[in-house]
């Protein structure tokens, strides 16, 4: 999963990224006042997957993974995101995007009397706008080409109305039939969205910010990003004396990865063997032909059937023959939907 982090000027989406990511692409000043854009490919921490590695000690160990892209966007003269810079963010799965909530004398905020309501409030105008510009092109051909009774215009006539208004489209708003039709247009606010809420020693009132945000059905995610920035730079055995200070248990980027999974209802199960131990994830509810499908299209080409176990099962029986000795290992279907913590065998033929 691609994940795309944004926010207006001097939010601090590249001290996020770091603080996600562990990198330590320049920030502020010190990148001349070029921001460059920055990619890093996270793994997902999975203790299950850990012990099953350990107990086959594969040839390789292939965590899930999320991609965190902090690009340069365009600022216009309101402090908003002009559309034309976020081409690239259509392509992202999710956006991330940062809400400045830290005061500090020395570093502007993006606009006059910015406030963190007033900044998320720009941000989705932003991407609103972007988004009806697009959709209201594209009726505008279809229009003068003469399809106004495709389906394609009927529901871009929904769509361009509802942004018109001043409204995200939603992660629900275009009909499952409609996705692939509408994929690419890459719609912005049809994307799921996350917010971070970047605090600092001080830190600006936003209990309302976090309210409307929830009452749009966004979560805030909290995190000073400074700090939390500085400690994801420091070697693994160094962070946890710092945390604690913070009184927190775990890094940013792992507190941040279970929020993003809770989020998108996002699960794993495992594939495993002397040559790979592998974690794949895939939305809550997806059936077995669709996971052998994120293995590869072979698979779900010709698939046969699904040997299932618990990975504790897996684990506490020493190796999966040992899971089907004990009776742990079951026979699913296409149509059986992969639990949290599967591991499966896909069994297919061409």
């Amino acid at each position: 999963m691609e994940t795309v982090i944004i926010g207006l000027a001097r939010a601090g989406a590249t001290t996020i990224f770091n603080a996600l990511t562990g990198q330590s692409a320049g920030t502020g000043d010190s990148t001349g006042g070029k921001r460059q854009g920055n990619v890093s490919d996270v793994k997902v921490p999975d203790e299950r997957l850990d012990k099953l590695a350990a107990l086959f000690s594969p040839k390789k160990l292939t965590h899930a993974s999320v991609v965190f892209k902090d690009l340069p966007l365009e600022h216009g003269d309101d402090g908003g995101i002009t559309p034309a810079s976020l081409a690239d963010v259509r392509r992202a799965d999710a956006v991330t995007v940062v809400i400045r909530a830290f005061e500090n004398e020395s570093v502007l905020p993006a606009f006059k009397d910015a406030t963190p309501l007033r900044e998320l409030r720009k941000v989705i105008d932003s991407l609103v706008f972007g988004d009806y510009e697009i959709a209201e092109k594209r009726l505008t051909r279809l229009d003068k080409e003469a399809k106004r009774d495709s389906r394609e215009y009927k529901v871009l006539q929904t769509i361009v109305e509802k942004l018109g208004a001043g409204t995200p489209l939603g992660a629900g708003f275009i009909p499952a039939d409609d996705q692939k039709l509408f994929a690419g247009f890459g719609f912005l606010t049809a994307k799921p969205l996350f917010v971070i809420l970047n605090a600092g020693e001080k830190s600006a009132a936003n209990d309302d910010m976090v309210a409307e945000a929830k009452a749009a059905g966004i979560e805030v995610f909290k995190m000073r990003g400074d700090m939390e920035m500085e400690i994801a730079q420091l070697p693994s055995a160094d962070q946890q004396a710092f945390l604690q200070d913070l009184g927190l248990e775990e890094p940013a980027k792992n507190r941040f990865l279970r929020h993003v999974y809770a989020t998108l209802d996002l699960v794993s199960f495992f594939t495993v063997g002397e040559d790979e131990c592998k974690a794949w994830s895939i939305r809550r509810g997806t059936t077995a032909v669709g996971a052998a499908a994120e293995i590869h299209s072979d698979l779900a080409k010709g698939f046969i059937r699904a040997e299932v176990a618990a990975w504790q099962d897996v684990l506490a029986a020493g190796d999966f023959a040992g899971a089907k000795k004990a009776n742990k290992l079951r026979l699913e279907g296409k149509e059986y939907p992969v639990k949290d913590g599967d591991v499966l065998l896909i069994r297919f033929n061409l």
